[in-house]
Order: C-alpha cells, then sequence, then structure tokens
C-alpha cells in the first residue's frame, strides 16, 4: 500500500467518544507498506507456526495472544525467508498459548512479517475498506466466525469491520493534539500493559463499529484472548519512527455530576451510603459520602495504581488492587481510610491479591482475594493459584490463611461452600468440588451475593445460553444475568437503552448491584445502582470513564416501608444545612432514640447547649435527662419543639430552657431559617406529630437519614447532648452586638413563653428558665445588659416581668445565674464572653441538679 505522500488521522474529536480516543491526532507516512487481504485464518497459522490446531480452514485464527500473534508473524518471516521483526529472550507457555515473552524488542527497522500499527490499521480503514454494514455482525452472523471474504467477497481488504476483532502492534497510549510522523504508539506501557483492537467482530452490533474504536469490553492486555479476537499482518520498514508518552488527565469537579443524598434516599429509603470508583482518566479512586446529608465527591490521597475499591464492613476503610480484572501478573493489595484528609496506607505484599472482598468471620475483619485475576480458561495455571484471606485489624494485617487450591476472585460465602469467579469462564467451587459453570461460554464480572442465596451474578459476550434464557439476541453485556447457588439462571436484567452494563458487583445490601454504564461509543459514562426486584436503574455519577465502583450500605440502616420511600419522614438535615440545623438533627436523633426514657427535656441556644451536662442531672430509675439546646436556637424554635416533641412525652416532668433576654430583640427569624431548609418537620406537622402513633422503627429511619460528618455528630451527642468546651476565660474589652429594645419584639418572645408553659401545665410538667450568667464587664460598662443588649434600664423591666410570671405560674420557676454579673463564675469558668465551658458547666449543672430535687419534693 502506497502511502509515503499521504497521511490519517487517528481518535476522533467528537465529544460523546470515550476519552481513551480523544482527541483527534494526525498521522504521516514516509514510507510504504502492505496490509494483509483479510485475517490469518487458521490454515496459513497452521502452516505458518507448524502448529498441530484443530480445522485448519479459511475461518480467522482467534484465541490467541498477542504474543502468538508476532510469534506467527516471526513464523512467516522466516518461512519466507525473510528478517524477524520480534526478538526475545525466553517464552512463558501455557496450553500452547503464549502468555509472556522476556526481553521483548519490536525492531521497525526490520524487512519481515509484522503486526500493523494503529495508524497503518487506520489509514487502510479510511481509504481502501472499512463497511459494517456488509460485515458479519450480531444481526447476522448466527453467533460465529465466518470463513474470510465471504461478507463481501469482491472487497479488497476483507472484514476491517466485523467477523474478528485484529491486534494492532501498538503499546496503548492517550492521543495528543500534534502531527506526528511514522507513529508506532506508546514508547512503553503503561502499568498494566495495555495493548489495542481495532475493527467489529461478529457479536457487536454494525452501528457500534467505529474505525476510531481501540478497544473492547475489557482491559486488553498482550496476554488478552477472546474467540473473537485475531488478527492480520503486515509488511514495510518504518524508518525513523515516532512514539508518544503516556499521561493522565486531572480531575476536575465539573467532570462528575453526583446524585443528591435526598435523591438517593427516595430510591434506597435510607442516605447511609457510600460509593468508591475508579476514575480511569486520572487513576484515582473517588468516593462520595452521602452519609453527612451531602453528595460531595473527593479523591483518596493516591498511591499508585489501583483498581476494584472494596469498602469495608463498618464503612471506614477501602482496599484496593494494583490490576484490573482480566490482567496476570503480581498484584499487590492496599487498604486506605474512606477519608479525603487521611493519607494513611497500608500494603501487603506477601502474596498477589486479586479483586478483595471483605467479611467478618468470627468477629475477625477479612480481606478474601485470589492470587491472580487473569484469564481463567486454563487449568493448569488456574490452580496453580490460590484463594486466600487475611485479617485486618486495629490497623494491621494479621496471618495469612489459604482457603483453597484455585483463584476464586469473585467472592466466598460465608460458610466457604461456594466460590466464584470469572474472566474468562465462570469457575465455581460447589462444596469442595469444582466446576465449570455457563456451559463453558464467556463470562467476566463475576460476583456473589452477601446473603444466604448465594445469588452469582456476571456479564456474557452474548453467547447462546444467554440468549436462550432471554429469548432474543444481544449485544455483549447488555444483560446482567443472575444464576442460583447450583448454576442455574434465574434473572436478566436489561441495560438501559443506548447502553451497555460493565464492572457489576453486588453491593453489601442484597437486592442492589452497583454497576458501569456503557454508552454506544464506548465510555464508560455512568455508575448506576441496579435495584434486583424490579430490574430499574438509578444513576449515581456520570463522567467519562468511571470504572469499578463498589456501593456500601450501613448494615443497620433500616429501609422505610414502601409508603414512605419518596417523602421525608426524618430528614432533620440535609447536604447545605447550616451549623444549627446539623446540631439539631444530632438533637432529633436523641429525641427518638430516647423518648420513652426522658424525664428532664433541656432546649435553648448554644448557653444552654454548652452550659448543662444532662448526665450530671438526677433522674429516677431508668429515666434520662437529654439536652436538646442548640446554637441559634430563639424562643419561637423553643416553643415549637417544647410543644410539639419534647412536653407530650410520657415521662417528661421537667423542662429546661434558656432565657436570654438580650436576645429577644429578635423574634423566629432563627427557627424559620432551621425549619424551611429541611423537610422533616413539615412532614411531621403534616402528621400531627405523630399523635396517633409514630412509625415503627422510627429512630432508625430517623438515624438512616443525611448526618454530620462522625466526628461532629461525636463531638454534638457527647453526654446526651451536652457541648463541652476546654478553652478558659476571655479577653476584655468583652465583644458587644448591641440591639435595642423593643416592646414588640420583646412582647413576641414572652407571649412564646407564656404557651410553653400554659402547654406544659397541661402536661403536668414543671419549667424552669435559666439565665445564664455571661462576663460582668457588660453590666459594668452600664451600656448594655448582655452581650446582644439590652440597656440596663430595659433589663430591669424585663428581668421585673420574668419575676412576677414565676410567681404567678405554678409549673414555672425562674433560676438566675447571671444576677446583673454580680455571681461566683470567674473568668476561668467560661469559654468566652457568654458561653460557660466544662468547670462552669459543672457549677451551673449542679445547682440546677439541687434545684430540680428540691422541686421534685415539692411538686410530684
Amino acid at each position: 500500500m502506497h502511502s509515503a505522500l499521504r497521511g490519517t488521522t487517528l481518535g476522533t474529536s467528537l465529544e460523546s467518544a470515550p476519552t481513551s480516543e480523544k482527541p483527534e491526532m494526525t498521522v504521516n507516512f514516509d514510507y510504504d507498506f502492505s496490509l494483509g487481504a483479510h485475517e490469518v485464518t487458521r490454515k496459513e497459522y497452521a502452516t505458518w507456526t507448524g502448529k498441530n490446531i484443530e480445522r485448519q480452514n479459511d475461518l480467522p485464527m482467534t484465541n490467541v495472544t498477542y504474543f502468538d500473534a508476532i510469534l506467527a508473524a516471526n513464523s512467516r518471516s522466516k518461512f519466507e525467508g525473510l528478517d524477524s521483526v520480534y526478538t526475545y529472550r525466553k517464552l512463558q507457555m501455557s496450553e500452547g498459548s503464549c502468555l509472556g515473552i522476556e526481553n521483548l524488542a519490536f525492531h521497525p527497522e526490520a524487512n519481515g512479517y509484522r503486526l500493523p500499527t494503529e495508524a497503518e490499521w487506520t489509514f487502510a480503514a479510511k481509504n481502501v475498506h472499512f463497511n459494517p454494514e456488509k460485515s458479519w455482525n450480531v444481526s447476522n452472523a448466527g453467533d460465529s466466525l465466518h470463513p474470510v471474504c465471504t461478507s463481501e467477497p469482491k472487497a479488497i481488504l476483507c472484514d476491517m469491520a466485523g467477523n474478528a476483532m485484529e491486534w494492532v502492534n501498538d503499546w496503548f497510549v492517550p492521543f495528543s493534539d500534534t502531527t506526528l510522523l511514522n507513529f508506532i504508539g506508546g514508547a512503553q506501557s503503561d502499568a498494566i500493559g495495555k495493548r489495542i483492537l481495532k475493527g467489529g467482530y461478529f457479536r457487536k452490533a454494525a452501528d457500534n463499529m467505529r474505525i476510531y474504536s481501540r478497544g473492547d469490553v475489557y482491559t486488553v492486555t498482550s496476554s488478552t484472548k477472546a474467540d473473537y479476537v485475531g488478527f492480520r499482518l503486515a509488511r514495510g520498514m518504518i524508518p525513523s519512527p515516532s512514539t508518544l508518552n503516556s499521561s493522565n488527565s486531572n480531575f476536575s469537579p465539573e467532570n462528575f455530576s453526583v446524585l443528591p443524598a435526598l435523591e438517593l434516599k427516595k430510591k434506597l429509603r435510607t442516605s447511609q451510603v457510600r460509593l468508591a470508583f475508579r476514575d480511569d482518566e486520572s487513576g484515582n479512586i473517588f468516593a462520595v459520602d452521602y452519609t453527612n446529608g451531602s453528595s460531595a465527591l473527593f479523591a483518596l490521597p493516591k498511591k499508585g495504581n489501583v483498581y476494584h475499591p472494596a469498602i469495608s464492613p463498618n464503612g471506614k476503610w477501602i482496599a484496593m488492587t494494583s490490576k484490573p480484572e482480566g490482567i496476570s501478573g503480581f498484584d499487590t493489595l492496599s487498604v486506605q481510610p474512606f477519608n479525603a484528609a487521611d493519607s494513611t496506607h497500608f500494603l501487603y505484599n506477601e502474596s498477589s491479591a486479586a479483586e478483595p472482598r471483605w467479611r467478618i468471620s468470627h468477629g475477625d475483619t477479612l480481606i478474601y482475594f485470589g492470587t491472580d485475576g487473569g484469564d481463567n480458561s486454563s487449568d493448569g495455571k488456574f490452580f496453580g493459584e490460590k484463594t486466600l484471606a487475611v485479617s485486618f485489624q486495629n490497623q494491621k494485617f494479621g496471618a495469612e490463611r489459604e482457603i483453597f487450591a484455585g483463584s476464586y476472585h469473585g467472592g466466598i460465602s460465608d460458610d466457604e461452600n461456594l466460590a466464584v469467579s470469572g474472566s474468562k469462564l465462570l469457575r465455581a467451587r460447589v462444596r469442595g468440588k469444582d466446576t465449570v459453570w455457563y456451559h463453558g461460554e464467556q463470562a467476566c464480572n463475576v460476583s456473589l451475593s452477601p446473603d444466604s442465596t448465594k445469588r452469582v451474578l456476571f456479564l456474557d459476550f452474548g453467547s447462546k445460553t444467554g440468549r436462550e434464557f432471554v429469548g432474543k439476541n444481544y449485544a455483549p453485556h447488555e444483560f446482567i444475568l443472575i444464576a442460583d447457588s447450583s448454576g442455574k439462571l434465574i434473572q436478566a436484567i436489561l441495560a438501559p437503552d443506548g447502553y451497555t452494563f460493565d464492572h457489576t458487583e453486588w453491593t453489601n445490601a442484597p437486592d442492589f448491584i452497583a454497576a458501569t454504564l456503557v454508552n454506544e461509543e464506548g465510555v464508560h459514562s455512568k455508575i448506576v445502582l441496579v435495584d434486583t426486584k424490579d430490574s430499574s436503574v438509578t444513576t449515581l455519577v456520570e463522567g467519562n470513564e468511571l470504572w469499578h465502583p463498589n456501593v456500601w450500605i450501613q448494615p443497620s440502616a433500616i429501609r422505610l416501608p414502601q409508603k414512605y420511600a419518596a417523602d421525608s419522614l426524618g430528614v432533620y438535615m440535609t447536604g447545605n444545612s447550616s451549623i444549627s440545623s446539623r446540631i439539631q438533627k444530632v438533637k432529633m436523633d436523641l429525641f427518638w432514640k430516647y423518648r420513652g426514657q426522658a424525664e428532664i427535656a433541656i432546649t435553648g441556644s448554644s448557653r444552654c447547649f454548652a452550659g448543662i451536662d444532662p448526665t450530671l442531672l438526677s433522674t429516677s430509675e431508668n429515666r434520662l435527662a437529654i439536652n436538646y439546646a442548640f446554637s441559634g436556637e430563639d424562643m419561637a424554635g423553643t416553643e415549637y419543639l417544647s410543644v410539639n416533641y419534647y412536653l407530650p412525652l410520657e415521662k417528661l416532668k421537667f423542662l429546661i430552657l434558656a432565657l436570654d433576654i438580650d436576645r429577644w430583640a429578635i423574634t423566629d427569624e432563627g427557627f424559620r431559617t432551621l425549619y424551611v431548609e429541611v423537610p422533616g418537620y413539615l412532614y411531621d406537622e403534616h402528621h400531627d406529630f405523630w399523635k396517633k402513633g409514630v412509625p415503627d422503627e422510627m429512630e432508625n429511619f430517623v438515624a438512616a437519614n443525611p448526618s454530620p460528618p462522625s466526628d461532629e455528630y461525636s463531638l454534638y451527642a457527647y453526654h446526651l447532648g451536652w457541648h463541652y468546651s476546654t478553652l478558659s476565660g476571655y479577653e476584655t474589652p468583652v465583644d458587644l452586638a448591641f440591639s435595642p429594645y423593643e416592646m414588640k419584639k420583646a412582647h413576641y418572645n414572652q407571649e412564646k413563653l407564656l404557651s410553653i408553659l400554659d402547654v406544659a401545665k397541661s402536661y403536668g410538667v414543671q419549667v424552669v428558665g435559666i439565665i445564664f450568667p455571661q462576663a460582668p464587664e457588660y453590666i459594668a460598662s452600664g451600656k448594655s445588659w448582655g452581650r446582644y443588649g439590652p440597656s440596663l434600664a430595659d433589663a430591669k423591666m424585663l428581668l421585673q416581668t420574668l419575676d412576677s410570671l414565676a410567681k404567678q405560674k405554678s409549673n414555672f420557676t425562674l433560676f438566675d445565674e447571671y444576677k446583673n454579673g454580680e455571681n461566683d463564675y470567674a473568668s476561668e469558668d467560661f469559654a468566652d464572653y457568654d458561653h460557660l465551658n466544662q468547670s462552669g458547666a459543672l457549677k451551673l449543672t449542679q445547682r440546677l441538679d439541687s434545684l430540680l430535687q428540691k422541686l421534685r419534693q415539692e411538686k410530684f
């Protein structure tokens, strides 16, 4: 083929194309080359190599590795007295196939047969012949290869589209927006040694065959082989060849679109969910933590080349390996925290570890893995590997245990009576006996369910058994197939229109599968959650090359009944919630968890939140005091929460609330913001605050909804809701944010207090109103009664009103610990100007306890 004055373009500029096929790159030639008119046939292969292969006919020679193909090229060169293009030191053979070559060297200047470069193959396809519509494809091939040059007998180049895919010579490398002369691919292999395949094949739809496509549905390396992958040969010396070096794309948040936490909850009826996946553009593992009510995406600190993330049973760790399924060779196991800020990293190098899976066994946290994730079709190679387990406890790997022979990396049942693997065969070990399921047809992405059903999911290539089960022809990976514990097909789930599946994996919740969706251009564009009960598909993340999703759902999370599936029951914060809402979410968890034990309810602003340790208050046996206060709580919030949640509690005897008269210049601004930003309060309100009966498992429903991060949660939930501070003292002059007295607003707050007292009386509850101490410098200045005002004169009037109210209302006691600055709270009892620290809270709580004990004797 004459090409000295011409060039071609590799790749495409289409936005919809996979990243591996972009951008368009120009390649020019200043040499001539020839290309085989058809794919090498079985007859030709036998003639040149001298191998005794079955069916020496005109079918394409397939099931050959890249190494087999280049050795055949050398054999033809020798057969015809030409130079060898490939030299080497040693071959690694297994069952007649070459799986590795030591010291392999490519000599482009040699005059002999070789595989065509990607540029040569593309030039020929574009300028001579490429016609998918008249190829052997899924619509006409009958799931089998056909003799070469029978789809278009008069074509100059046969079967460039369809029949068998074809090896080319290049190492895979991303394209660059440049022009190169005599391009021969990557300068060296990437971390896993990716190669390139061109053309379509007999199981592929004609409209999905594209000249610029570079691969298959799985990662292709030199040792890959399949019944639809063959090769054709080229000849031509390449002068001054050029190469490219690999480079990875950088991550940008704009690369991804993530499903919001509340939308996920509509499907799962819990948001206690974590997701990890590989972004194949950058090579990073990314994660989404829905448990804190947001859907923010973050990258784990990168530690080498990593694939197949697996989240631990407690959701705190991610195990990964250094190679994807289908790739042989030593596979390093690593474990990292599920945390963007923690670069802690643990490596396990004692054995090769493919596709890790976690399990808790007899109290130990174990990681199970096979020692090889490559092609499992060779009995000798497969059973030469092992299935192992290693413990991971207290951030340390423990002793390794051999489970049995054979690399069963698709999962092991709890009783170890069933183990499975895929790539290339669906192998199973059933009660100690090894077998091959699915009639020996090709299967990959095998995963064993985490429950007692022992269901096995996998993807296939439109094989006969699958076609008979679903009742039609279909493309590779178009269905998720599920078999029972005996290998019998029981379910098939169809991919959405325009997509196929890849990288399927059971979640730790047995009804759901995590998977990648691949569009018609071959882009791994979506990570989805597949519900096996109704075959619905929910998109979690959208991007360019999203691989190996793993979804963790908190094991204790209780799914809501179906009638609550799409509403807002128990949702007391969202991903955008303020600090007040996040604190109050924790307090609502405490409310629902302990509502049958609450004898003392404490509510109010951050002064109350920091100033009372409920665990120091005396209660009846099996009863509790709980601090429900949160930062920014105003009297409107105190009334709403007290009247609708706290006062109706069956065992409640005391309601303790903050009386912050310096903040009575505001009305409901604070609570209104909290009330409208989360839907749970309105939902409770629409159900009359559950006066006719609380939903079963309400405590678990609330806990399963968005929550603050674990460290923040622990801070707010400490000692049943006390926010302790280790700060000591405040600076002078004191901070002042003075607000003048306004009669209308002060009256509004007094009305809220009166409402609380009236409702409390109807429930027989005693109310204690606390005036918390502040820095005495406010009073001493003569300008302001407290941090937010009012004037000393206006404060005196408000205090007299409260004192009068305490005398009128038999269920109301005023507990003034400020005393207009004349108290015994020293500077070291404060965390700042108007909040107590640990020592101050201890002092106030002990005094409050004495008051409550006195009231208990008097009132009950």
